[in-house]
């Protein structure tokens, strides 16, 4: 057997992680990941809004309630789609016939074609966390709203659904949490600044963090090119 199928890794000290998967909260995440990576493969999460209990609810259902028909609306006067089942904001998918804002009419149409997108994201994800890959999920708790129980759930979650999925979690606050010690092994917290008018975030905060991590890097040119 593969010790690596089952073991869950202490921290950057293990062996080097083959992916970088975000976990939300918003567009941030998706955006530094892909910037220190290189890597722009989609993943489920990618661009939507969504706060830790989302993500973790989202798993122990295997999405099952993301996106069912008659539970997404407008949301924030058209600007987003709201999945009641989910509690997922979606920015991105959906397109406003007017230009300007979602209409129901918008979503209904649309959302076919939006379901089959996340169902395909759905399938990656099994078969990342079926296989021996060793991932780094990310979540960015962009308002200092989850707790070490709420990240020690999603961590049970995880394990209950994917028995012998190789991953860290890495937990990014703006403030240190006051209970970081209720950690188990296989959870990283640690801080990032936010970047006021900055959606994408602070780049030099975010090299920070990574920079004592072992996660994909971007090839460097060869000598010669250009």
């Amino acid at each position: 057997m593969d010790p690596h199928r089952t073991h869950v890794p202490a921290g950057p000290g293990d062996r080097p992680f083959d992916a970088c998967v975000g976990l939300g909260y918003h567009c941030e995440t998706t955006y530094q990941l892909r910037r220190i990576t290189g890597v722009d493969r989609a993943h489920f999460f990618d661009w939507l809004d969504l706060d830790l209990d989302a993500v973790t609810e989202a798993v122990r259902g295997d999405f099952r309630d993301v996106l069912r028909p008659g539970a997404v609306e407008p949301f924030g006067d058209g600007r987003c789609a709201l999945d009641r089942g989910s509690d997922i904001r979606f920015f991105h998918d959906f397109s406003p016939s007017d230009g300007e804002r979602l209409t129901q009419a918008d979503i209904d149409t649309q959302l076919p074609g939006v379901r089959a997108k996340f169902a395909a994201l759905a399938e990656r994800w099994r078969e990342l966390a079926a296989s021996p890959a060793h991932v780094l999920h990310v979540h960015l708790d962009a308002f200092d709203e989850a707790s070490a129980d709420d990240v020690r759930r999603l961590r049970a979650v995880l394990a209950a659904h994917h028995p012998g999925h190789a991953c860290t979690l890495l937990w990014l606050r703006r403030t240190p949490p006051a209970d970081a010690d209720a950690l188990p092994p296989g959870i990283l917290p640690r801080t990032v600044a936010a970047a006021p008018g900055r959606w994408q975030g602070d780049d030099h905060a975010w090299d920070a963090v990574f920079g004592g991590l072992r996660v994909p890097r971007p090839a460097l040119p060869e000598a010669g090119d250009v």
